[in-house]
């Protein structure tokens, strides 16, 4: 097995790490204090940019002994490790490369006895990108344990936002969220009273836009007060998330907020407020959505169109056809132009653009109206339909988390509709406990299922407060 040297997509081996057992652990002449000794110092002062191909392989062979060395020594390789790590402290000397090598060797050797010592590493003074491969497939294997132990690496984890772990076998990149998505999803449903304790407690923003992004698609209500807060007072990335998050719940008290947010000057608060409405699914926010395509800032603009597109209006599809004719950019014109002839074509009434624009404004309104429902249509049983009974879905449940999958098997033919006339919202942590086990796949195959989860959990968690849980002409409080 290989060391990671690099820090980009590079065919390498890594899970067998974090995965697999250890090496052997026989007594040998390397599990010596003079073999420990040079196995740790084998792991220092490495800098994979400075180093030819030939140097990098040769290097990553000196490294896979030395780490076969220091897992085979056991408890005595851990306390090298931990020495030198507190060596280094004590220098105040920068070496994240070894700090990151020598906390997977750590989990390697300890796993969970060693949680405390890794994660106190990963909230010091080291940058995790310098080589998130290290730290994104320890913290997997420590979430998939589910055991409280592990939480206090995941919470570490949250700090970062650059760091990206790349998956050969599907040949993707997974960045930020979908880092803390794939770690604390894998956690399950136990780990949300911990990232609810990360509002509270961190100062770093990153952590906490990071904390508030997991409980809002988890439809976590008790942090829904403090994300809130946040939204309102707090600054910098934690604000701006916090205000997306608002969109994400869709709470009934949060509508006026968020479209008065939409007169923001800089351009890229402005943006977290388009975000938070096209999540929130409330068709009254269209028109103040359209006076943004005049913005001179393209980030802008272009989640505007996505929202006017998502969220028909008469007003909006005159918004759209009008940027198409005269756009401020060529390629955003023929997206508007193309979102106005696929929402005429998906009312089904074979209409242009010509006949739309003839009708009355009421019966445009009955047109949308049409789409609007047609959109809801996925989630409602039909007549004909087989019925998915409570006792089912709880042993459809236990399927889908051992396969590790919602696809196939005997619950083949259960569809987002079924799940949702057999559950409550009190079956959202069964749903998140599902997600759990999908989210080990660690793979662009899973994402579909994960987002059909998250769907679901968002649904069944809005109905706790609204009377229409999808897209509405006017969000209202559930009765």
């Amino acid at each position: 097995m290989r060391r990671i040297l690099a820090v980009g997509p590079v065919p390498v081996v890594v899970l067998a790490l974090v995965c697999g057992g250890a090496w052997g652990a026989e007594a040998s002449e390397a599990g010596a204090p003079e073999g420990l000794a040079k196995a740790v110092a084998a792991m220092r002062k490495i800098d994979p940019a400075s180093l030819s191909e030939e140097q990098q392989k040769a290097k990553a062979k000196e490294l896979d002994e030395a780490w076969k060395t220091l897992v085979g020594a056991g408890p005595a390789g851990a306390a090298a490790l931990k020495a030198e790590l507190k060596a280094l402290d004590a220098a105040k000397e920068k070496d994240d490369f070894f700090r990151l090598g020598a906390c997977a060797v750590l989990w390697q050797v300890g796993k969970l006895d060693e949680a405390g010592t890794i994660a106190a590493v990963w909230l010091g003074d080291v940058a995790l990108p310098a080589n998130y491969h290290y730290v994104f497939f320890v913290a997997l294997d420590a979430a998939r344990t589910q055991d409280p132990r592990a939480l206090p690496m995941l919470t570490a984890c949250l700090k970062d936002k650059e760091g990206s772990a790349h998956i050969t076998v599907h040949v993707m990149d997974v960045t930020w969220p979908l880092t803390h998505a794939f770690l604390w999803g894998a956690f399950g449903s136990k780990g949300l009273p911990a990232l609810a304790q990360v509002l509270d407690t961190s100062k770093d923003g990153t952590a906490v836009a990071s904390a508030a992004l997991l409980l809002a698609r988890a439809q976590y209500l008790p942090a829904l007060e403090k994300i809130r807060n946040l939204a309102r007072k707090g600054k910098g990335v934690a604000r701006g998330t916090a205000v997306r998050c608002l969109g994400i719940y869709g709470h009934p008290d949060d509508f006026a907020f968020l479209v008065a947010g939409l007169k923001a000057q800089a351009p890229e608060e402005a943006m977290d407020f388009a975000f938070a409405l096209y999540e929130y699914e409330d068709l009254r926010a269209a028109p103040a959505l359209a006076l943004l395509l005049a913005s001179e800032d393209a980030a802008l603009r272009s989640e505007v169109l996505g929202a006017l597109a998502y969220l028909p209006t008469p007003e909006g599809l005159e918004a759209l056809h009008a940027y198409a004719a005269a756009p401020k950019d060529e390629k955003e014109g023929q997206r508007a132009a193309a979102a106005v002839a696929g929402l005429l074509k998906a009312a089904g009434l074979g209409l242009t653009w010509e006949t739309f624009a003839a009708k009355s404004p009421d019966e445009k309104k009955a047109t949308v109206a049409a789409l609007v429902a047609g959109y809801a249509e996925a989630y409602v049983l039909r007549p004909d339909d087989r019925r998915l009974t409570h006792e089912e879905l709880l042993k459809a449940a236990e399927q889908w988390k051992k396969n590790g999958r919602i696809t196939g098997g005997d619950y083949a033919w259960v569809e987002d509709r079924h799940v949702l006339a057999a559950s409550t919202p009190e079956d959202i942590d069964l749903l998140l406990d599902v997600k759990a086990k999908v989210c080990l796949r660690v793979s662009d195959e899973c994402l579909p299922e994960l987002r059909t989860l998250d769907k679901l959990v968002s649904r069944l968690g809005r109905s706790r407060y609204r009377k229409v849980v999808g897209i509405t002409e006017k969000v209202e409080p559930a009765k």
